[in-house]
C-alpha cells in the first residue's frame, strides 16, 4: 500500500455508494451528483484540517425513543 493519498474519484464513489444506499441516479442527474460529491469532498478535507483540542471534547447526549427523560408530552 502506498503512503500517497489517492485522489477522490467522485464517479467511482457514486457508482459504489448509490446501490448501497438504494439510489437510482439517472444519466441526467449524474453530472450534478458528481459535482456535489466533489464539493462535499473539498468541504470535508477543509474540516479535517481544523486543529482539534481533545481536552475539550465532550460526548453528545444520547436520544432513546420512548424513554421518560422528563421532557415528554402529556
Amino acid at each position: 500500500m502506498s503512503d500517497a493519498k489517492s485522489a477522490f474519484d467522485a464517479a467511482r464513489h457514486c457508482d459504489a455508494m448509490a446501490p448501497t444506499l438504494g439510489l437510482t441516479i439517472t444519466a441526467d442527474q449524474r453530472p450534478a451528483v458528481l459535482q456535489f460529491l466533489a464539493i462535499a469532498e473539498t468541504m470535508a478535507a477543509t474540516v479535517f484540517l481544523a486543529p482539534l483540542d481533545e481536552a475539550v471534547f465532550e460526548p453528545a447526549g444520547v436520544f432513546r425513543a420512548g424513554s421518560s427523560g422528563g421532557g415528554g408530552h402529556a
